[in-house]
C-alpha cells in the first residue's frame, strides 16, 4: 500500500467537509486579482512524524474562475486537478489520462473568505476566526475549523488559499505558499487535456 496515496487521499475527503459545508454562491470573481501562479511545499507527518515533503503549483485566471493544480513527487509531475469554468477534470500522467470529475461550481482550490463561511458552523463553535498571519510576504487572514476529529486551519489573502493545516485520523498535512506571482500571465493549456491523452468519466 502506497501510504503518501492514501494520506492525501484522506487529506482531500477531510478539506472536501469545509467546502460542501460552506454555502454555495454562484461567482463572478472567486479572487480578488485576476490570474496568478502559487508555489506551494507541503510536509505529511503520520503519528507526529514527518514521513514525505511534495510540491505543488497552483495556476488561476479569470479571478479563479479557471483553476488547476499540478502536483509532484520528487520533482516529476504526476497529477493536474483542472477547473476550466466547465467542468473539473483529473489528469493522471502516467497513465495519459483524464477524467471528467463533474461541473466546475466552485473551482479545484478552496475560496478563503470568512463571510462565506455558514452563520450555523459559527455559532457552533465549529469554525473560528483566528488572528493574521503573514505567508509568502502577504497578510493573511486565517480561521479554523474543527469537525468531529478533524482539525483545519486555513489562511488566505484576497481569497487565495495560502496555508493549510489539515489533522486527522493521525496523519497531519501541511501546505505552504512559498511563492505568488500576482497577474502572472498563466498558458492557456494548463486548464486543457494534453493532447494524446484519453479521456474519461469518473462516475
Amino acid at each position: 500500500m502506497n501510504i503518501a496515496k492514501v494520506t492525501l487521499r484522506n487529506v482531500i475527503v477531510i478539506s472536501l467537509v469545509v467546502l460542501s459545508t460552506a454555502p454555495a454562491h454562484s461567482q463572478v470573481k472567486k479572487y480578488g486579482i485576476k490570474s496568478g501562479i502559487v508555489t506551494f511545499e507541503q510536509d505529511m507527518k503520520m503519528g507526529g512524524k514527518f514521513f514525505q515533503k511534495s510540491k505543488h503549483i497552483v495556476y488561476f485566471d479569470d479571478y479563479g474562475m479557471k483553476e488547476c493544480k499540478e502536483t509532484f513527487e520528487n520533482e516529476v509531475l504526476t497529477e493536474s486537478f483542472f477547473s476550466n469554468g466547465k467542468d473539473l477534470v483529473k489528469v493522471i500522467h502516467e497513465q495519459k489520462t483524464a477524467y471528467f470529475s463533474g461541473p466546475a461550481s466552485a473551482g479545484t482550490e478552496l475560496k478563503v473568505d470568512w463571510s462565506e463561511v455558514s452563520e450555523k458552523d459559527k455559532k457552533a463553535g465549529i469554525a473560528k476566526k483566528l488572528g493574521s498571519k503573514t505567508v509568502a510576504g502577504r497578510i493573511c487572514d486565517a480561521y479554523e475549523y474543527k469537525q468531529s476529529s478533524s482539525a483545519m486551519v486555513y489562511a488566505g489573502w484576497n481569497g487565495i488559499c495560502l496555508f493549510s493545516d489539515v489533522t486527522g485520523g493521525g496523519m497531519q498535512t501541511i501546505a505552504q505558499a512559498v511563492k505568488l506571482e500576482e497577474n502572472a500571465k498563466v498558458p492557456p493549456e494548463k486548464f486543457e487535456v494534453p493532447k494524446g491523452y484519453t479521456t474519461k468519466s469518473a462516475f
